[in-house]
């Protein structure tokens, strides 16, 4: 169902009378539009809340730790256990509240304050009595507990929290335990929240999306056991490329912030394209190389390749119903993995580094062009200046590995700094001419 702001609703409804005065509109048209407009409201979140809320939350939670610690050394250990649970109580009790009356500010700040309760309740606890220092399972009780805040209250803070939670203890874990698989399973909750969201309004779960696209890179790169190196390149290169296929789908006419699956994708592929121009990075690269040292599991093998092939099958499913000849951003997304994987099997052979930094510095260069003519041939500055940047980020990378001198490298950047503002100028130009043509 289509939707429209609140704002404009209140609009439209306050010029329905103004056009059935002037008889544009008969008393039937304008009580149909009043119907149907009625239920099209799109529901936003009023982010200024949610930060003070926020912001609210984590002052009160941080100044009742305080009191309590001005003290704690003179307290005795039952003394010490009852304070501890007090602002879990108080949380429990704002929860409830807020389960009970709804309202963003405060389901936000009870999942706020009630997410930094739990997390200080056990740490007090867990001082009082000595209990034995163990970072995972205190990362992982404490994500346990803040996991049901998501579903009742519902509140972004404390689904942000709970991803934050998750991707910690998956570093903690992989450093005390050697592995990290438990993971996957406690991210199958974040992901049904925020399909959740996005099947109620596509736009609603736009902060809860940009801290799943975010925190999944990092967790990704912990938990891959990377026992055969380089395999982590075609995970990744179908990791962006599936996020910014989804992107597409999902969100076809939006970019940017409110596209948080594409910007993260593109955005992703330009990075590790530009690492993939230095010929360092394929140095030892291969199933030749494998590791069989005791830092590394022996079923990483296995382990890392069912995660590379499942990102592999669904980039491959989603890239079959979203390409678009005519679409720039779909070709990248969709030719960036076939490019990884080949230089990944280049990589085992003797001339594979000299091959695959030209490949990738010609990818490179050809993306910055294609970008910065597809912008200007459609007046979108924001493609114009991301194109420019790829560009300059690539030749003034060159530039410097070169032997050039200060003269020359000083000529260089005004001349690129003047096609950057010549190329913007001439841009908003064109764009200011057509929408005085269109008026």
């Amino acid at each position: 169902m289509r939707k429209i702001p609140e704002k404009c609703r209140q609009w439209l409804l306050q010029e329905l009378p103004i056009l059935e005065n002037k008889g544009i509109l008969s008393a039937e048209s304008r009580q149909r539009l009043d119907d149907y407009y009625s239920n099209q409201v799109e529901s936003r979140v009023h982010w200024a809340a949610i930060l003070c809320a926020g912001l609210g939350a984590l002052l009160i939670g941080g100044g009742i730790i305080l009191l309590f610690a001005h003290n704690w050394e003179d307290l005795s250990r039952t003394a010490r256990a009852v304070l501890s649970f007090c602002p879990l109580a108080i949380a429990v009790v704002l929860s409830a509240l807020a389960i009970r009356r709804g309202g963003t500010g405060l389901c936000e700040s009870a999942g706020i304050f009630h997410s930094l309760a739990v997390g200080a309740c056990i740490a007090l606890i867990g001082q009082t009595y000595h209990l034995p220092s163990n970072t995972p399972g205190f990362l992982l009780v404490w994500a346990l507990l803040v996991l049901p805040l998501i579903f009742l209250l519902p509140s972004t803070g404390a689904y942000l929290f709970y991803i934050t939670l998750i991707c910690s203890w998956s570093g903690a874990a992989q450093d005390e335990y050697g592995q990290a698989l438990g993971f996957w399973l406690l991210l199958i909750p974040a992901v049904i929240h925020v399909v959740r969201l996005i099947r109620r309004e596509a736009h609603e779960g736009l902060v809860s999306l940009w801290g799943l696209i975010l925190m999944l890179p990092i967790a990704l790169g912990i938990v891959l056991e990377r026992t055969v190196p380089g395999l982590w390149i075609i995970s990744y290169a179908c990791f962006y490329s599936l996020s910014g296929l989804l992107g597409l789908r999902l969100y076809p006419t939006e970019s940017g912030w409110r596209n948080p699956l594409q910007t993260v994708g593109l955005a992703g592929i330009t990075g590790l394209t530009y690492i993939f121009t230095w010929q360092n990075m394929w140095h030892d690269i291969g199933w030749s190389n494998t590791r069989h040292d005791g830092n590394y599991q022996e079923w990483g093998i296995w382990f890392d390749s069912a995660i590379t092939l499942g990102l592999a099958l669904a980039w491959a499913l989603t890239a079959v119903k979203t390409l678009q000849r005519n679409s720039l951003p779909s070709l990248i997304l969709c030719s960036f993995p076939l490019l990884a994987c080949a230089a990944f099997f280049f990589a085992s052979t003797s001339e594979g580094e000299i091959i695959n930094t030209l490949l990738f510095n010609a990818y490179m260069l050809a993306l910055g062009l294609a970008l910065l003519a597809q912008g200007c041939r459609s007046t979108q500055l924001r493609q114009v200046n991301y194109g420019m940047a790829v560009l300059g980020l690539l030749l003034i990378t060159r530039f410097f590995d070169s032997d050039f001198g200060f003269l020359a490298r000083g000529l260089v950047f005004i001349l690129m700094g003047s096609c950057f503002l010549a190329t913007n100028l001439i841009i908003a130009r064109k764009k200011h001419q057509q929408q005085e043509a269109q008026s």
